[in-house]
């Protein structure tokens, strides 16, 4: 089949048409691949620069609420440290209350002790001195009894009356001694017990423990993630764009020869008997 230069006209046009739109596909493929690659990049870089500001910024909150965390911790130690001083303010007044009463027991304890003594003393005195007086006083009446010169049963018994009278005296004043020892004992154990308790009456004030505050541990870097990996993928392909223009020519062909099969079936002469 010879081909009318119509039918070879037409072919060329539907070819180069083919050529020319497999050429702008792939340029509209190549160029996309490039856009695509290009923002790709750009999320990717841009990834990592908002990692990086999230990571400052979370950094940043971090010491700040640190700093909050410090400055409470600074207030909470001044507060425990007023507390200590009043616990040993406390403690140092009470010492001094408590030194004052066992110095006041110790000192009416010694001034009573020595007030009971004398007065024992005072007492086994008078008694010595009363005694010495009777005695004398005895003698002096049996020499008077004596010297009379009379003689008999009454003188005898009135000079053994005498010797009674102080022998019985000398006993009630041993009795007396006892009575007045036992007394003194006493006496001096009740101001004991009496300087004990003086003494145990203010005791020495415990202080209170207060506790230090726990303080804030610094905080940890902020850990920055990586940015999410993306697929990049390959290019358009240049041999798919050559297949392309191939076809492309064979369609080219294919429309001239049916082109020019039309032109034939047209120009073909009409057989006899046919139709007028």
């Amino acid at each position: 089949m010879v081909l009318d230069p119509l039918s070879i006209g037409f072919g060329a046009a539907s070819a180069g048409l083919g050529v020319l739109q497999s050429v702008a596909n792939f340029g509209a493929q190549k160029q996309d691949y490039v856009n695509k690659q290009a923002f790709a990049d750009a999320n990717s870089e841009f990834a990592a620069y908002q990692a990086t500001i999230n990571k400052e910024v979370s950094d940043l909150n971090k010491q700040y609420t640190f700093w909050g965390q410090t400055l409470d911790y600074g207030q909470k130690m001044i507060h425990a440290n007023s507390l200590r001083n009043v616990e040993l303010m406390k403690s140092i007044s009470q010492a001094e209350v408590v030194r004052d009463t066992r110095a006041t027991a110790g000192s009416s304890f010694v001034l009573d002790s020595e007030a009971i003594g004398q007065a024992y003393a005072e007492a086994s005195m008078q008694d010595s001195v009363a005694l010495q007086q009777y005695q004398w006083r005895s003698l002096q009446a049996r020499a008077s009894v004596q010297a009379r010169g009379t003689a008999g049963k009454s003188i005898d018994r009135i000079v053994n009356n005498y010797a009674r009278q102080e022998g019985d005296y000398q006993t009630i004043q041993r009795l007396n001694q006892g009575l007045r020892e036992r007394q003194y004992d006493r006496s001096q154990t009740a101001r004991i017990a009496k300087y004990i308790s003086q003494y145990n009456s203010q005791q020495y004030y415990e202080q209170a423990d207060v506790f230090d505050p726990i303080a804030p541990f610094p905080p940890l870097p902020t850990m920055m993630l990586p940015p999410a990996p993306s697929m990049r993928g390959g290019g358009p392909s240049a041999g798919a764009a050559i297949l392309s223009g191939a076809g492309a020519v064979l369609g080219g062909i294919n429309a001239a020869y049916g082109m020019q099969a039309q032109i034939d079936k047209i120009t073909a002469p009409t057989p006899a008997g046919g139709p007028n």
